[in-house]
């Protein structure tokens, strides 16, 4: 029997809790259906 490392179960617990704190929120639609700056450049970055 595999014991996993308590630091990794700690971490994993403070992750789900703090998930369950936050509240999805709505798509933002731009008017001419543009992104904005950021969403640009992180497409930019990642594709």
């Amino acid at each position: 029997m595999t014991m996993q490392p308590k630091s990794k179960d700690v971490f994993s617990k403070l992750v789900n809790w703090l998930s369950d704190l936050g509240n999805d929120k709505p798509e933002i639609n731009r008017q001419d259906g543009s992104q904005d700056f950021f969403s640009k450049l992180m497409n930019r970055i990642s594709g």
